[in-house]
């Protein structure tokens, strides 16, 4: 297998953020920190004249050692049950999704690799406490020092881990770290917005002509071949091939898509000279499929665990609405802020202005629909959810940069309102959301514009078909 530098870094990334990376480091360096220990003990400190709270007997330091290494190996496996035990209850809880934030936990890995850490490092020191049949002795008297500093220092950790447990199954400090994965996702994919972008970018950022449309929508198609979700796309390799080749390559997919095997993931255009082969083997090579989806490129991704979070609170079952706010407000801060990121391009252009790539990519509504539509949908039988809901799009009000996302802003708002006079609820619960809505379509009036006559006259007909139903009360 190719490993590109992206695959490199998909592959390390996996792997820190497993459950078993740091412990095995851990247990590495306890053996390494072990012999070395053993080093130090035989060339400067087998003297006469050693500090009285040194010196030990072999019989005494091996039992010593022994305790440390079955207690610290014992401890060890009590924190991997209790790992378990809270894995379980988190997925039955919140659900299956939010387990790999939990797997990331860092205080998890390193308490578990404190102890096998220690454990093993007692192991090494008691396999070289011995007593000869000569008569001739070593005892590491430093290293079983260093021994049972390395067992105290894993009680404390213990004590920090078993608090850290209790901290981390609420349900808030769930919703934290989903929405902290939310808001790295962003900062990967849309870049804060300094100043203005330079002159030669702007002048890349045109409309393709009709010719250029054609000649893609002609160009050779670029089968998967393998079954999963996207991960992760190459574009730097993508944009090589393309310039080596003089391509241009439009890509079908983005990562969070699911493909099957033999599914159109991508068009390319001017490939005559090109071994068509090789071209589909490069293209197949630059998008990285696997089981699951992951927030390292796909934004989305940490976007549906805390929607799918709060839904599941919303269930008959469960019955959480608190939960379900919490999910909300840390939608409607990421969204705050997405509102003011900079959206990259569909067009990628090489450094002499040449149309290189097209790409599939992620925009405001996208992601809005994909942080609101279950919620709300799911949140049309309790007022106070979906007030809650409505202070969200107030928040993200206050910071869109654009007409079109004050529209999907007004779309959700409305679709929010006209579920809520579906359903049978007090007055008085309806008008303090249609006051917030009210307020909301003030806020954004600069964004929106003056509706059409027909569209007024629209409005005007659908609201009094719902009058009676809501008391009165006129959407507008």
């Amino acid at each position: 297998m190719n490993y590109t530098p992206a695959k490199l870094l998909n592959l390390w990334i996996r792997m820190r953020h497993s459950l078993w990376l740091v412990p095995v480091l851990c247990t590495l360096g306890g053996a390494a920190v072990a012999f070395v220990m053993l080093l130090i003990d035989g060339s400067i400190m087998q003297t006469e004249n050693k500090p009285f709270w040194l010196e030990t007997t072999p019989q005494g330091a091996q039992t010593v050692l022994s305790t440390i290494a079955g207690g610290m190996i014992t401890v060890a496996g009590v924190v991997l049950s209790m790992e378990m035990v809270t894995l379980s209850i988190t997925s039955s809880q919140f659900g299956s999704r939010v387990l790999r934030s939990r797997i990331d936990d860092r205080t998890t890995h390193w308490t578990i690799g404190m102890f096998l850490g220690s454990g093993v490092y007692s192991l090494v020191v008691l396999n070289m406490t011995r007593e000869t049949d000569n008569g001739h002795q070593f005892v590491p008297h430093l290293s079983v020092i260093g021994s049972i500093l390395f067992a105290l220092t894993s009680l404390i950790v213990l004590l920090y881990f078993v608090h850290h447990v209790a901290v981390i199954a609420q349900a808030p400090e769930i919703v934290s770290s989903l929405a902290s994965d939310l808001r790295n996702s962003m900062d990967r994919l849309f870049p804060r917005r300094i100043g203005d972008p330079p002159a030669d970018e702007e002048s890349r950022e045109r409309d393709l002509t009709d010719q250029e449309k054609e000649t893609i929508k002609q160009g050779l198609v670029i089968r998967s071949k393998s079954e999963g979700y996207i991960q992760e796309i190459e574009g730097s390799e993508l944009m090589y091939l393309a310039e080596k080749h003089d391509l241009v390559i439009q890509l079908l997919k983005r990562p969070g898509d699911f493909v099957s095997d033999g599914e159109a993931i991508a068009r390319v255009a001017f490939c005559d000279k090109a071994d068509q082969q090789q071209l589909s083997a490069a293209i197949n090579g630059s998008f990285l499929v696997g089981s699951n989806r992951t927030p390292w490129q796909d934004v989305n991704c940490a976007v549906h665990e805390l929607s799918q979070m709060g839904v599941r609170a919303l269930s008959p079952g469960i019955n959480d609405p608190y939960t379900a706010v919490n999910c909300i407000d840390r939608l409607s801060a990421a969204l705050a802020q997405l509102a003011q990121r900079q959206m990259p391009s569909a067009n990628r252009f090489d450094s002499q202005g040449n149309l290189r790539m097209i790409v599939d990519r992620t925009t405001f509504s996208s992601v809005m629909h994909a942080a609101f539509d279950q919620i709300r949908s799911n949140s049309v039988s309790s007022t106070a959810v979906s007030q809650r809901l409505m202070e969200g799009y107030l928040r993200i009000a206050d910071a869109i940069t654009d007409s079109e996302q004050g529209e999907d802003l007004m779309h959700q708002a409305r679709l929010t309102i006209e579920g809520l006079l579906a359903q049978p609820h007090h007055p008085a619960d309806l008008q303090i959301i249609q006051d917030q809505y009210e307020h909301l379509k003030e806020q954004l009036e600069q964004w929106l514009g003056k509706p059409s006559q027909a569209e007024a006259n629209e409005d005007s007909d659908e609201n009094e078909d719902k009058e009676g139903e809501a008391s009165g009360e006129v959407i507008g």
